[in-house]
């Protein structure tokens, strides 16, 4: 049975009490969510994390969250990560962003394709998400009208500080390839919360393609390149409209921007 997921990438704490935002943010989904599913069953919820949350804090958070049945995910994170001086420089504000912010950019714009390639579509939902209301059957519409990849709110691109070289980067991969853009203005996707078809992107060589390029440069440790722009540039260029959307149907609160999305 082909299975869909709504999954975080969590870090581990020394202090139980710190785990509160992550339950907050499961019972969120619980009850806007995954319990209004005629079989739940079809959702696993993944908690990816680097290997340091303990089994007692693991039991600690799976207690405050018993309506969700928590599968923890340890995953690897790069702390030598290749500077790129001549594409991608480090400017004085992405080295105020940790190696650990950086690894969770590299983890949703590349590394999540492979540790999700069993599954169909994917809700990431982060750990200072709640969940308000979104569509029960949201998988099944998008399914019917070939949605690929969506998110509640599309922005701008991020600050050029932590952007060198990437429309560079694009660019040149699409006058290499000979493509034409369907897009050249670029709109980025809020990717703190976000649907994204797996098989889709998974099958898709010339994203495969790119996203490759990316994890060669090493932009994302070198300039912090971040899964927001890197994955509006993708749409933008790569992805048919037709295909995505932003879907204002989806209502959630963001605590690290302290921002209400769609209500």
């Amino acid at each position: 049975m082909v299975k869909n997921a709504i999954v975080v990438l969590t870090r581990g704490y020394t202090n139980k009490m710190k785990y509160n935002q992550l339950i907050i943010r499961n019972r969120c989904i619980a009850i806007n969510f995954y319990l209004k599913q005629n079989n739940p069953n079809n959702y696993d919820i993944l908690i990816f994390h680097e290997g340091n949350i303990s089994e007692n804090d693991q039991k600690y958070i799976q207690s405050g969250s018993p309506r969700l049945p928590l599968k923890f995910v340890p995953i690897t994170f790069n702390y030598t990560p290749v500077i790129n001086r001549v594409l991608c420089p480090p400017t004085e504000l992405s080295q105020e962003f940790s190696i650990g912010y950086k690894n969770m950019c590299y983890f949703w714009s590349i590394s999540f394709l492979y540790y999700l390639k069993d599954y169909d579509y994917i809700i990431r939902i982060d750990e200072d998400c709640n969940l308000l209301n979104m569509q029960t059957n949201i998988i099944d519409d998008y399914k019917n009208r070939n949605i690929v990849f969506s998110s509640p709110y599309f922005q701008g691109e991020d600050c050029k500080d932590v952007t060198i070289g990437m429309q560079e980067t694009f660019d040149f991969f699409i006058k290499n390839n000979n493509i034409t853009p369907y897009k050249r203005e670029i709109k980025c996707p809020y990717t703190n919360l976000s649907i994204i078809n797996i098989p889709y992107f998974i099958n898709n060589s010339q994203i495969s393609a790119v996203l490759n390029k990316i994890k060669v440069c090493n932009c994302i440790f070198s300039n912090r390149w971040g899964d927001l722009p890197i994955w509006g540039y993708i749409l933008s260029y790569l992805v048919n409209p037709e295909l995505y959307l932003e879907d204002k149907n989806i209502s959630y609160s963001h605590g690290s921007h302290n921002k209400k999305i769609n209500f």
